[in-house]
């Protein structure tokens, strides 16, 4: 059986690190269970780059029994780990209600079934050392504090097991953040901070070290995909529930006018010879384990 934190002092962890967080929970909420249906679609770049991770597993000697499967907005980890791992017990972890129900049918029902839970990155309402295997997906940078998501990870890890994880590095979106730079310097004589803050490669590499995990191993995987023009680039963000869940930001409606603006500075200073616009994704991968724990050596 897994153990939990008793729900009161869950929620009273949880709601003093929303009160530090530069994301706006309720605004993330609101986009993850509008992009849920699109999110579910297996050929989806989330889908795949899940797959990828789990890709990962098969170089790794370990048979674990207990997982968590953290913030997966897919819906289709949980399954494929259950499928790996036949008798393992896995509990999924997500921040939205809606997204914490698999939409895939069980065709075999006498196979154990995921066990849902909502809940944060950075206050995991588990108690220490439950898991062998925490493997999380692109959501990690979604949390507003890094270290302390990795942590909180480190903490419900049994001893001399894994992390396994993917975020989106510095370089994601580059080219649509410069220009919205500018544009913002233009318009509003400042500079808006968009998206949560993205770690490169050696950052990562820091911070796993710096949360107390050992055998760290980060590596990355960059490509600029071409897309049709600016609105189509706005619409699969929204469709991801990728857009701005920042606390601050600009008050009112962007308008057309803005996104026309923003459409013409992206054209003028990205267009290939094709007509395409360049749309940098890099997606860091990181695994470390959990080494043996001190306080558990003293008992």
């Amino acid at each position: 059986m897994l153990e939990f934190y008793p729900i009161g002092v869950a929620e009273g962890l949880a709601a003093r690190q929303r009160t530090h967080s530069p994301l706006d929970p309720q605004r993330l909420r609101r986009a993850w269970r509008q992009a849920a249906p699109m999110l579910a679609d297996p050929s989806g770049l989330l889908a795949q780059m899940g797959q990828s991770l789990l890709d990962r597993l098969d170089d790794i000697r370990l048979t674990p029994t207990r997982i968590l499967d953290l913030g997966d907005r897919t819906g289709l980890l949980a399954p494929q780990l259950q499928k790996r791992w036949p008798k393992a017990t896995i509990c999924s972890l997500t921040l939205v209600e809606p997204l914490a129900r698999s939409p895939h049918h069980w065709t075999m029902p006498w196979r154990s079934r995921p066990r849902n839970v909502v809940g944060e990155a950075t206050r995991l309402p588990f108690a220490r050392g439950q898991f062998d295997l925490v493997l999380s997906s692109m959501a990690l940078h979604w949390s507003g504090d890094l270290p302390a998501a990795l942590r909180e990870m480190r903490r419900v890890l049994a001893p001399d097991r894994l992390l396994l994880f993917t975020v989106a590095g510095s370089e994601t979106l580059w080219e649509l953040h410069e220009c919205l730079a500018r544009l913002d310097q233009e318009r509003y004589g400042r500079l808006w901070i968009r998206r949560p803050v993205l770690p490169s490669l050696s950052e990562l590499g820091d911070l796993l070290a710096a949360s107390g995990l050992v055998l760290p191993v980060v590596d990355r995987e960059r490509v600029a995909l071409p897309v049709p023009d600016l609105l189509w680039l706005v619409r699969q963000l929204k469709a991801m529930g990728a857009g701005n869940a920042m606390r601050v930001r600009p008050e009112g409606l962007l308008g057309k006018g803005y996104l026309h603006d923003l459409d013409r500075l992206y054209t003028e200073r990205f267009r290939q010879p094709d007509g395409t616009l360049p749309c940098t994704l890099e997606v860091l991968f990181g695994h470390a384990w959990k080494g043996a724990d001190k306080r558990e050596k003293t008992v």
